[in-house]
């Protein structure tokens, strides 16, 4: 991983300082981009208010995996 990576990030409209890493990290913006459908998919999947949030595609200096990710890697290892 590099120091800064891609990651998509969800906003609350109404909260605009709530802001989370919800999938990440990508090595490149065009990665991001081909995840986001699904990405936001997922994120509507755990919190249906997901789907009003503000989607952005950012490049931050962070190398922790996105809620999505950080996720699934906790069902892997519990074989869920």
């Amino acid at each position: 991983m590099n120091l800064e990576n891609f990651y998509i990030v969800a906003t609350d409209p109404d909260e605009p300082t709530l802001q989370v890493n919800i999938s990440g990290p990508y090595l490149t913006r065009q990665a991001a981009q081909a995840d986001l459908t699904a990405a936001i998919d997922e994120a509507a999947e755990l919190d249906p208010s997901a789907r009003a949030y503000d989607y952005c595609i950012c490049k931050l200096a962070c190398q922790k995996p996105g809620v999505i990710q950080h996720m699934a890697c906790n069902a892997a290892r519990q074989g869920i």
